[in-house]
């Protein structure tokens, strides 16, 4: 697609992006000066004592002096701090790795206080989260684009990201943090590893295991809008069987924000009708049960995930208040899987899968007495526009990934995938007839004649290579690609390359590239029979190229800073336009492309035994191929925050959100094709949170409290424009919550 971009504006923005790239290498440079000389008596390498593998593959215990001389190669790479497992397969330190990642630790998200997933993931450099009017699903923004459907969700290596959307935060937006040993983010492509969906970012969520757990630990909160969160996680040795879990039960009424107009009431005002329930509040209430359980045997392991869930809304998927909408979603995998290495040289990790994601949406799409215009007819429906439908998708995979050491120091992975991914168990009940949108007298089954989705069955099978090569004790290469072939609409390839390097004592530069995919799930290609959206089988991926570069130092055992660059290519990006052939219905679509460059700043302090700073800036300029900035995320934004363990027994954590002003959807029902003028942008806001635990005063019970947004800030999250004041977000909510260990 041809760009449309003022004269001038490529070389204007490029520039900005040069200058505050150059300001920032010297902001560094500058503060290493200073440390230099402030905090130079911090600067002595720990003692280890550690068994290490020679090249020959037997383990030998190195003299002292060998010991340290080791040592000090790896303390180029940081490998004192956190390894991350993600972004070769293989533990890696946090420097070495060829991609910009973060790893946010169990004392970490403790510490800050949240309850759920997502909501972590607001502290990343890069990321926000956003609250979707239509299903009421929280997702993220990363690095200037709405990334629900975007980035690839893991919990221990295995994917449950939902084909029907090819999202997972209709599940995994509340998923509990108890149980959460660590969570490792790539921040950008991840497709030459791992495939779909992993466009901006692949995240893993490592549970903890037996050892970690080492008992019973029950705890049970209580906070704002009658939330009430009990969990019960277990770990336990068993001879040679490694037993480990989670248990949790999480209701809550929801926030009750007020939405003063809606869609229902733009009909309203073109009809002189008054069916809209606005102004009125959002239908935010959730319901949900988690069950966790793995064991190890020796070299095989079991892990089982359930989740069921229902939750409110919040609006409707027409975007007009209703109180008669259920979203209710079942999960369930089971993942075994086997390790065994051979010579010390050839490592094998066979394993098999089986997932299965049932949905059950039972939705009121417009509310009672509305009436809308069809043809040259206006249909009043007296008991609103109802909608039921229920699906299953089932998936059964296997993947065999092959680790070899083709010489000290490289280590080549080839691995096989195969996916059968199968949507079938379709039922619709409609209130209206699917084609011609005449009212019914009642709700009627419409699962053979009229089905919301027909039975899709989608193939893939991949095949992906890397070479991870140590070419000096200080500089690391990694190449690699994936292909993956779709048997709905094809093959894509996703090259990789990275090139690490130690160029100084503690100091490591990154210079990466890497294309990724977003396959188009069934909800974009596969819609029929029903009025408002249709699918489209003709959708091609959203394909990305990424280039990076980024500079890590440890100034001291204290100071750890980190500066990246970040330039995204978007091509194909999927959307919904209003369809050209029939009236009041959408269609989804490549509707274009899009650049986003941007820079990522991050500091930690560790001060003193658990007390520490933490700083991150992350400024980004996202255009689409226009010249518009892309909606619903902000330009700059950031966290800062405090933690004090001021005594063994208490810990306090002060930690502020800043986002800018972001823009706001410019198009008339989020249509790019059809354009508007651009509405104001929201402004910008910020949200202090307070966190308080108090802890082992009496054997190893622990009281916790947090206060979010303690200073009661007004916000909204960007909304279409059928919501001119947009979705409104929280004011001061507390949590107060026990646990104690068995």
């Amino acid at each position: 697609m041809t760009k449309k971009n003022k004269p001038g504006s490529n070389l204007l923005r490029n520039s900005r992006f040069f200058l505050l790239f150059s300001f920032t290498l010297l902001f560094i440079l500058s503060v290493f000066l200073v440390s230099t000389k402030i905090l130079a008596e911090g600067t002595e390498t720990p003692h280890i004592t550690e068994n290490y593998s020679h090249n020959d593959g037997k383990n030998t215990s190195f003299t002292s002096a060998a010991m340290e001389e080791e040592f000090a190669v790896e303390c180029l790479w940081l490998a004192c701090d956190h390894t991350i497992a993600i972004a070769t397969r293989q533990e890696t330190p946090v420097s070495k790795s060829p991609g910009i990642v973060t790893v946010i630790t169990a004392e970490e998200i403790k510490n800050l206080g949240y309850r759920t997933f997502v909501e972590i993931l607001r502290t990343i450099p890069g990321f926000e989260i956003l609250k979707k009017g239509d299903y009421g699903r929280v997702v993220t923004a990363i690095r200037g684009l709405e990334a629900g459907n975007r980035l690839r969700l893991m919990l221990n290596g295995h994917l449950v990201n939902d084909p029907r959307t090819g999202s997972p935060f209709w599940l995994f937006d509340d998923f509990p943090v108890e149980n959460i040993k660590k969570i490792e983010v790539i921040r950008g492509p991840g497709s030459a590893m791992y495939g779909e969906n992993a466009l901006l970012s692949v995240i893993n969520i490592v549970t903890k295991d037996a050892k970690d757990i080492n008992g019973v630990r029950v705890s049970s909160g209580y906070g704002s809008y009658d939330t009430y969160d009990d969990n019960i996680i277990f770990g336990e040795t068993y001879g040679k069987v490694d037993i480990s879990g989670m248990v949790r039960y999480r209701e809550t009424k929801g926030f009750d924000g007020t939405v003063e107009r809606d869609n229902q009431t733009i009909l309203d005002n073109a009809l002189h009708t008054s069916a809209s329930q606005a102004p009125g509040s959002v239908e935010d209430w959730r319901r949900e049960y988690d069950i966790n359980l793995k064991a190890v045997y020796k070299d095989i392991y079991v892990e089982g995930l359930y989740i069921n869930k229902n939750q409110g809304p919040f609006i409707s998927p027409q975007y007009a208040l209703n109180d008669e909408s259920d979203v209710g979603n079942n999960y369930v995998f089971i993942d075994t899987g086997y390790k065994k290495t051979f010579d010390d040289r050839f490592t094998l990790k066979p394993r098999i899968y089986y997932d299965q994601f049932d949905i059950n949406l039972d939705i009121e799409s417009l509310p009672e007495g509305t009436t809308i215009p069809v043809g040259t007819n206006l249909y009043r429906y007296n008991d609103g526009l109802l909608g039921h439908v229920k699906a299953s998708t089932k998936i059964i995979g296997t993947e065999i990934p092959f680790d070899y050491e083709l010489f000290y120091g490289n280590i080549i992975t080839l691995g096989f995938e195969y996916r059968l991914i199968n949507l079938t168990n379709i039922y619709t009940s409609t209130s209206f007839h699917p084609k011609t949108m005449e009212p019914l007298p009642s709700v009627q089954n419409f699962s053979d004649s009229y089905p919301f989705y027909d039975d899709i069955t989608r193939r893939v099978g991949s095949v992906y290579l890397q070479d991870t090569w140590d070419v000096t004790d200080t500089i690391n290469l990694t190449l690699g690609g994936r292909y993956d072939s779709y048997s709905d609409f094809g093959g894509t390839i996703s090259p990789r390359s990275g090139l690490t390097w130690a160029f100084m004592q503690n100091a490591s530069l990154k210079l990466l590239y890497g294309e990724a995919f977003r396959a188009p799930s069934f909800y974009e290609m596969y819609p029929t029979n029903q009025p408002a959206i249709i699918g489209n089988n003709d959708l091609d991926p959203e394909i990305i190229r990424t280039y990076e570069t980024g500079i890590t130092y440890r100034f001291n055992k204290y100071v750890t800073s980190g500066v990246n660059y970040f330039y995204n290519d978007i091509q194909d990006l999927i959307a919904l336009h209003t369809s050209p052939t029939t009236q009041n219905t959408t269609i989804y679509d490549n509707f274009g492309d899009a650049l986003v460059q941007g820079v990522e700043m991050e500091t930690r302090v560790d001060i003193k035994d658990g007390t520490y700073l933490f700083m991150n800036y992350t400024f980004q300029d996202p255009e689409d191929d226009d010249g518009h900035d892309l909606p619903f995320v902000a330009e700059h934004k950031g966290n800062f925050g405090v933690n004090v363990h001021y005594w063994k027994y208490m810990n306090t954590n002060l930690s502020t959100f800043v986002s800018g002003k972001r823009s706001r959807s410019y198009s008339e029902e989020n249509d790019p094709k059809n354009p508007y003028e651009p509405r104001d942008k929201l402004p910008a806001y910020a949200l202090l949170n307070l966190s308080v635990i108090a802890k082992e005063f009496y054997r190893t019970m622990e009281v916790y409290g947090t206060v979010f947004n303690l200073l009661d800030k007004d916000y909204s999250d960007p909304g279409p424009t059928s919501i001119p004041e947009d979705f409104p977000r929280p004011g001061r909510t507390f949590f107060v919550g026990l646990s104690y260990q068995f």
